[in-house]
Formats: C-alpha cells, sequence, structure tokens
C-alpha cells in the first residue's frame, strides 16, 4: 500500500489557528493530552457553513521550528462544505508510517529481519491479491489479470472528503477492475485523531464507490504515526472511537468493513474488543504472520513484482474464505456448515493455535514442527458430536475422545503419526466428514472418510498439518482418496517389485506404497513380493492374456512374464500369518484405481483387455483391518452374444445381441439364415448352432460366425438348436426362444434343445437369445409355452 508519507520528529495537535511549541512526551501523556483535546473539541455541524478561515498570509507570517514545532493546521472546506481542521501533511498526502518517509518506502522499516524477497507461506491462503494506489502508476490490468493475481485493494482516497485528496487514478484503475472482472476492494490511509475526521474519511469513501460493485470490503487503514512509533491520534481507547465511527459508518451504508494496520499496531494499540467486529488486514513482511489473532488478508510484502506494474507492488494473500471477500469455499461448504465443526492444534513450539472452521488447515507446513495435540468442536443444534483418537509416538493409538477433550500430549514434546475422526449423534448419517493429514517426508496425503485412518504409523514421521471437511451426506470427495495412510510394522519389511514395459524391473517400494507407473500407459508384466526380515510368506498369481491365472508363486518369485510383453490384468495375493491380513489394489489403464482386495480375493478385470499399470500392497493386523473398506477391486466384462438374421424381402439385417429380437414379429416374414458368435469371453470355447430348413431338414452344426440356414433360396428356418462348447459351456448356459408363424412367441429353451417347429411348415420369424452365467437367475418370459412343436 503506497502512501505519500512523512515520517518527521514532529507532533501535530489540532488547536484552530494556534501553534504550540511541544517537548517529546511519553505515550501515557500523548494519549492524555488528545482525550483532553477531543474532549473539549466542539463538534462541527456537517451542513455549518465556513465562518471563518486562516489565510495563506497568516500561515506564511507563522514561525515554526522544524524540530520540536507541530505542523501548523488550516481549515478547509469538504464537498458539503463543513470546516475540517487540515494538517498539511494530509494536503499533501505526506503521512507518518512505520514504512515510509515523505512518502518514499525506507526499506530499513519492515515487519521483521527477514528480507522482502523472502517466501511467504499461509497454509491456510488461498488467494493471491495486490494493493495499489496512484504511487504505483499506469496499470496494464489486462497483464495483471493473466498473471493469476485474484483481487485488487485499490486506494480511492487519502484522508478527509476534498476531492484533491481523492487517488489520481483510482477511477482508472476501478473502471478497469470491472470491466476485466477482477475482485476488487478499496481502502482509505486514514490522518482521523477526531470522530469528525473519520466521519468525513467515511463520507469520502461512500462519495467515490457510489455506483461500483465492491467484492471486498472496504478497509480503514490506520498507521499515521510519530517519529517516536506512536499513534498520531493518540491513546487506544480514542483509536477505537476513531475507527468505530468509521466503520459503522461504512457499515450502515451497506458494505463490508476492515481495518488495516501491521503487527505492532494489532499487538500494542487496535486492542480494543470493537476491533474483533471488522475484518483485519495484517502487514507484517516475513515468511509467515505471527499475528497470534484472526485476520482475513495478509499483506506480506512492499516488494512484490506483477506483470503490468511498473516497479513494485504489495502483495497479500486471503486468509481462508471470509465472507465479503470474492468467492466462496472452494470445497462448496454450505453457509450452515462453515462453523459446523471447528478444531485447533497444539504445535510444537508454538502452543494451541486458534480455532479453524470448517475446511482450513490447522498446524504448519514447511517449518519442521510436530503437532502435539488437537482439539474438536461440533455444532450441538445440528445434532451431530465427534470423536477421535490420535497415535502418538511412544504410545500408539490412544483411546477415542469427544467433543472439547484433548487428543494427543501436551508438554510431553510427542508428535501426532495419525488420526482417526468420525461423526457421532442422531443426525451423523445426514453429514460425511473428510479429512486428511500433511506428514514430514509424505507432504500432503490423499484424504480420509469416517473413521479411517489418516497420517502414517511405523515410519516415524511427524503430522504437520490437518485439514478437515464436513459436508452433507453423499457429497463427492474433495480429492483423491487413494493415499490417505501409510502403514508399515516394524517387525516385517515388506518389498514390492514390478516389472514395468519398456522400464523393466523398478527399485522395490515398502508397504502401503505404490509399484508401477500411473497416467503412462505402461502396464505391469510380472512381479514378485517378499519380507526382507524373513517374518511373513506370501503366495500370489497373476492372470495372464492367452494364459489365464498362472499357478501361485511364493516369496521372491516372478508371477507374470518378461520378455514376452504380455500385460497383467488381474492378480491375488495371500499372506501366511493369522496375525496379519494383506490387502492390495491395483490401477488399471482406462479405469484407474480399483478397490482394495484382500487375502486371496481377485483385483484387476478380465474381458476388457486392459492392463495394471501399478500396484499396492499393504499388510496391516488383524485386528485393525476391520477399518479398511474392501470392495470393486475385480471387473469382469461380461461375454456378449451377438448374431445376425437374413430375413426374406429384407435381407441381411444389423447385428442383436443379448436378448434383442432378430427377425421380424407381426409381418410374415421368414427368417432364411443365421449367424451366432460369441465376444468378450472369458474362458475358452465357442458357439455352436443348427438349422432345420424347409424342404431340407436339419442341416450340420455351424460354428462362430459361420451361417445357418440358406439365402437366395427362399427357403425358410424352421427350428433352431444352439449350445456353447469347451470352458464356456462349464460356465455358461445359452436361453433362446423362437417367433413361429400362427403360434408367436414359443417358450425359452437352451443349452443345444430344439426350438421352433418340425414338420408344421411353419417359418422361424423372429428369434432370441441370451447368455447367462452358471448360477444367475433367469426370468423365463412365457414360461408356460412349449419351446418347440413336433407333427
Amino acid at each position: 500500500m503506497r502512501k505519500m508519507v512523512t515520517l518527521l520528529l514532529i507532533c501535530t495537535f489540532v488547536f484552530t489557528n494556534v501553534f504550540i511549541n511541544v517537548q517529546p512526551i511519553d505515550a501515557e501523556e500523548l494519549g492524555n493530552s488528545v482525550k483532553e483535546d477531543v474532549s473539549n473539541q466542539t463538534e462541527i455541524d456537517e451542513n455549518s457553513k465556513l465562518e471563518e478561515q486562516t489565510s495563506d498570509e497568516q500561515l506564511e507570517n507563522e514561525e515554526k521550528d522544524s524540530s520540536n514545532t507541530v505542523e501548523p493546521s488550516t481549515e478547509v472546506l469538504n464537498t458539503e462544505n463543513t470546516v475540517i481542521n487540515k494538517n498539511p501533511n494530509e494536503q499533501n498526502d505526506n503521512a507518518n508510517s512505520w514504512r515510509y518517509t515523505n512518502g518514499e518506502l525506507d526499506s530499513g522499516k519492515t515487519e521483521s529481519d527477514i528480507s522482502m524477497f523472502a517466501s511467504p507461506y499461509n497454509p491456510n491462503s488461498t488467494k493471491k491479491g495486490i494493493d495499489v494506489s496512484e504511487h504505483n502508476g499506469n496499470i496494464d490490468w489486462e497483464k495483471v489479470k493473466a498473471s493469476g493475481i485474484d483481487f485488487a485493494i485499490l486506494r480511492c482516497g487519502y484522508g478527509d472528503n476534498i476531492s484533491s485528496q481523492d487517488d489520481d487514478f483510482w477511477e482508472r484503475n476501478v473502471s478497469e477492475c470491472e470491466r476485466l472482472g477482477i475482485p476488487f476492494g478499496v481502502y482509505i490511509y486514514s490522518y482521523a485523531t477526531t470522530t469528525a475526521g473519520a466521519q468525513s474519511e467515511a463520507q469520502h469513501v461512500l462519495r467515490l464507490i457510489a455506483g461500483h460493485n465492491l467484492t471486498y470490503p472496504v478497509y480503514f487503514d490506520m498507521e499515521d504515526q510519530l517519529s517516536n512509533g506512536q499513534p498520531v491520534a493518540g491513546s487506544n481507547a480514542n483509536l477505537a472511537t476513531i475507527a468505530n465511527t468509521f466503520c459503522t459508518t461504512i457499515n450502515n451504508a451497506g458494505y463490508a468493513v476492515g481495518v488495516y494496520a501491521n503487527t505492532n499496531w494489532w499487538n500494542h494499540f487496535l486492542t480494543d474488543p470493537c476491533f474483533s467486529k471488522w475484518h483485519r488486514w495484517v502487514a507484517q513482511y516475513n515468511t509467515t504472520c505471527e499475528y497470534e489473532g484472526d485476520y482475513a488478508i495478509w499483506q506480506y510484502s512492499s516488494a512484490g513484482t506483477v506483470a503490468g506494474i511498473s516497479g513494485y507492488v504489495d502483495m497479500n494473500y486471503l486468509i481462508g474464505y471470509p465472507a465479503d471477500h470474492g468467492e466462496g469455499n472452494k470445497y462448496n461448504i454450505p453457509a450452515n456448515l462453515i462453523n459446523a465443526v471447528q478444531y485447533q492444534s497444539h504445535v510444537q513450539d508454538i502452543g494451541w493455535q486458534s480455532l479453524m472452521s470448517n475446511g482450513l488447515i490447522t498446524g504448519t507446513i514447511g517449518q519442521n514442527k510436530h503437532i502435539e495435540a488437537v482439539e474438536f468442536v461440533t455444532n450441538y443444534d445440528l445434532g451431530i458430536g465427534i470423536e477421535y483418537q490420535t497415535y502418538v509416538e511412544g504410545i500408539g493409538w490412544q483411546d477415542y475422545v469427544q467433543d472439547g477433550e484433548i487428543a494427543g500430549t501436551v508438554g510431553l514434546n510427542k508428535k501426532i503419526e495419525a488420526i482417526r475422526i468420525k461423526l457421532t449423534g442422531d443426525n451423523a448419517e445426514q453429514y460425511v466428514l473428510y479429512y486428511r493429514a500433511h506428514v514430514s517426508n509424505f507432504g500432503w496425503l490423499d484424504w480420509a472418510k469416517d473413521g479411517n485412518e489418516a497420517g502414517s504409523v511405523g515410519y516415524d514421521y511427524q503430522m504437520e498439518a490437518l485439514q478437515l471437511i464436513l459436508l452433507p451426506a453423499g457429497s463427492a470427495a474433495p480429492g483423491n482418496t487413494d493415499n490417505p495412510y501409510y502403514y508399515q510394522d516394524s517387525s516385517f519389511q515388506l518389498k514390492t517389485t514390478a516389472h514395468v514395459s519398456e522400464i523393466g524391473w523398478q527399485a522395490p517400494v515398502g508397504n502401503n506404497e505404490i509399484s508401477g507407473t500411473t497416467g503412462k500407459s505402461l502396464g505391469i508384466e510380472a512381479f514378485k513380493l517378499n519380507d526382507g526380515k524373513g517374518k511373513l510368506n506370501f503366495k500370489y498369481a497373476s492372470y495372464v492374456p492367452g494364459e489365464g491365472w498362472q499357478k501361485s508363486v511364493t516369496n521372491d518369485d516372478i508371477s507374470g512374464t518378461v520378455g514376452k510383453a504380455k500385460k497383467i490384468e488381474a492378480l491375488k495375493i495371500e499372506v501366511d500369518s493369522q496375525e496379519y491380513s494383506v490387502y492390495y489394489r491395483v490401477h488399471v489403464t482406462n479405469i484407474g484405481w480399483l478397490g482394495w482386495a484382500k487375502d486371496g480375493e481377485e483385483a484387476g478385470t478380465s474381458n476388457y483387455n486392459y492392463g495394471i499399470e501399478a500396484i499396492q500392497v499393504k499388510v496391516v493386523q488383524k485386528s485393525d483391518s476391520d477399518t479398511i473398506v474392501t470392495g470393486n477391486a475385480f471387473q469382469t466384462k461380461q461375454p456378449d452374444v451377438e448374431y445376425q438374421a437374413h430375413v426374406r424381402n429384407i435381407g441381411w439385417q444389423s447385428v442383436s445381441k443379448n436378448g434383442d429380437i432378430a427377425g421380424t414379429t407381426g409381418k410374415a416374414l421368414a427368417v432364411e439364415a443365421l449367424a451366432i458368435a460369441l465376444k468378450s469371453t472369458p474362458y475358452a470355447g465357442g458357439i455352436r448352432y443348427q438349422a432345420h430348413v424347409r424342404n431340407v431338414g436339419w442341416q450340420n452344426w455351424n460354428r462362430d460366425g459361420q451361417i445357418a440356414g440358406t439365402t437366395g433360396k427362399a427357403l425358410s428356418i424352421e427350428a433352431m438348436k444352439i449350445e456353447l462348447t469347451g470352458e464356456m459351456a462349464d460356465n455358461y448356459d445359452i436361453y433362446y426362444r423362437t417367433h413361429v408363424s400362427d403360434y408367436g412367441w414359443l417358450g425359452w429353451t437352451k443349452n443345444g434343445e430344439m426350438s421352433g417347429t418340425q414338420g408344421c411348415a411353419k417359418p422361424v420369424e423372429g428369434i432370441q437369445i441370451k447368455l447367462v452365467k452358471k448360477g444367475d437367475t433367469f426370468t423365463e418370459e412365457d414360461s408356460g409355452k412349449e419351446p418347440s412343436i413336433v407333427k
């Protein structure tokens, strides 16, 4: 935020047309003096006319001591002809500030010893913005928008409601932001030392923003100070009164409002409880913002560079998703759930952090600090509660605790490594809870859900941050749910090794880690498992195209093929243990990750000709296995039966399949020929079929797409027999029925039995065929009818 600022060793007290020599005084004395001045000053009616004005000649003749004398005040008119006692610093935009001297940035006055060019970070930063004024010159806003800037806070002016104190680039900046759809708010640099001044500054803002559509609030920039660092406006109480006048006026006009200041001001001067009613904009040029209260925007540097702006510009982060600050929560959290759950963490060397609301992050990132304890609170009005337990170093899984209770430890310097969280209460089923952990050496893991583990166990890695999102039941996960938790038992050392096409053998990976690749369309051709400590024995097998299921192999033997360019389509794994279960899942071409299988179940696909690209295997104690959801680990594409009829006066029709009607009904058109085939069969074998043709009788059997019947001879098919062959006959049934002239649909039959008529001279006009897996239910339509008629 650039403002013309003068840091002079003077202090200004405005008594109308009087200049007072002052000696340096302490803060309490300054505060008392300003209080007395405020109490004694007669409030000026905004509609009163100017009765008396100090002439320029009088001011020029007044003697001033530049080191010990307060700057002279002048009386000028605001836009409503109200007398405002003016400081020439305000007229010239030469404010004293914690970071500017004579309107120029003093690089020696940063908020910390850390360079303004350091990399700042806040785990809850959601948008990046800038704040600008006329001192940033003519801005190319199209380039600014293209650079990725999410919002802007525009200076509209400074000081009292005088048009000469409007920001010279306000109109251009605001019109460009509106033209390009850049969300914006405004700020005014305040010189107010009285409520009258604050009221005038509020009117200054309202005059300029009338007719404009602000997305962000109006911010009251409070930083005008003396050379000793004390506010020009005096005591904390007077600062609160001034802010209350300004902010209430803006609020009453229908605008959101906030206050800007640096951390020193927030910690020492702007401490009145009234400031909690408005948004805080905190300035601190640092890698982190150390202000411990709640704040909506963090100004982290005045030395940013952005395309479209010449020179340096102030940089800001929006923190979280405060109301009246642009777009809502990116996780689409309903308004009634924003504060439905709140949580805080106790962090190493920091202690308890502030409460975070639904969707935000607690903890730290990039500071190598572990979370030691957590606490959650829910809104009982929703009819839900919360239970949670943590895995603590040297302790293991603690017992579950509930709303408002502490999980973890405080004062023992023990890190939390993993966590489980679940909803309770009568209405728990109406909501879904997602959460994820940021773990050292792993970073952000994926999202866990409703009581499952998040974090890691067995790696001695610390959990550094936690994010939780409560949503209505049925809501999609806010991100990937593949890997929310890593576990390894120190008593064994699982190693999974994959042979990948075009790569070869990869390095072994550990328990719950991923072997293979994703997103590269490279299939796994072989894999092997072993326990590096020799405690566990594994048995595993692969399904290979053209070979089917291979025989199971054991520890460190190769399953699959090498050098044949054949990708594995499915696998199954077992572990010989009464104590442990093995879980595994696969990433499949064109599908992605399938669900978890366990202890010998099939994982992968069949009949799709898709390959496994990645494998994830984890071994867990049986006592923990009930927390892992299995299912949808194996997908098989059902084989199809396809058939095509040649119909009198029509010829060959298009292909029908799986119960569709081939031929016609109600048109007295005979089927003269038929071809049948199986597609995508999971087993060896095929199909054969035989036609009874008018004036010919039963023909020889035909197979797999050959033509049964005749074409071009005007001879109708009168009956059919159809059956499966090989392994397909062992695993499937083939059902079929015919539509016969003068009889209509006959009943269903299966597996080589006759359908149609013989000796009746009645042609088949239509046919249906269905392939049904043995053991599956088949509903027979017209079940009371005979499938064939013989005379």
